[in-house]
């Protein structure tokens, strides 16, 4: 009896493994497209904390919130408790920062795309990665800081994005003249 038990409990772990295995193996390869859309070199995704950089670096926010991002890691590893949950809220901060910065540089609206990213940033990086709907726009100017300090506040409300196809939108508009969804 004690023998099936451990057995069950055994093959259910490697199958949990197996897919976690897979899931990443997803998330490595979405993060390669995402990093070539934005012109960087695909393999920069495969290097641990070397990837954050590179996220930090196409999201255009400061070079110093990659150490934010990664302070959470560098605490469980240093076994320093009650820093550890500090520093891992302020991760998600920067993984808020980062989509929204993204978001912004791929036409698309950012605070869905930054909440989201809080929850499944995984899936969210997989998905701007393997979808061809989301493109890269190097032009578009973002904050260095993400949403504090935006540096087009003043013309924020003046820019909008279909929803639909990414296009940008004329001021009075009510249809996009692309895809002809309603501008909400």
């Amino acid at each position: 009896m004690e023998n099936n038990i451990f057995a069950v409990i055994l093959g259910g772990s490697i199958i949990v493994l197996l897919l976690l295995l897979v899931f990443y193996v997803f998330y490595v390869i979405g993060l390669w497209k995402l990093f070539e859309k934005a012109g960087k070199e695909g393999w920069k995704a495969i290097i641990p904390f070397y990837n954050t950089f590179v996220l930090v670096e196409i999201s255009g926010l400061n070079w110093w919130y990659f150490l934010i991002a990664i302070s959470g890691t560098i605490c469980s590893i240093l076994g320093i408790d009650g820093l550890n949950y500090i520093c891992n809220l302020a991760s998600l901060a920067v993984n808020f920062f980062i989509f929204y910065n993204l978001a912004k540089k791929m036409k698309q609206q950012p605070i869905g795309f930054a909440v989201a990213s809080i929850f499944v940033a995984p899936i969210i990086t997989m998905v701007l990665g393997f979808s061809s709907k989301y493109t890269y726009d190097n032009t578009i100017v973002v904050s260095p800081n993400g949403p504090i300090g935006d540096v087009n506040s003043e013309n924020a409300d003046k820019e909008k994005y279909c929803l639909g196809c990414g296009v940008k939108l004329k001021s009075d508009v009510k249809f996009c003249e692309n895809c002809g969804k309603k501008v909400d």
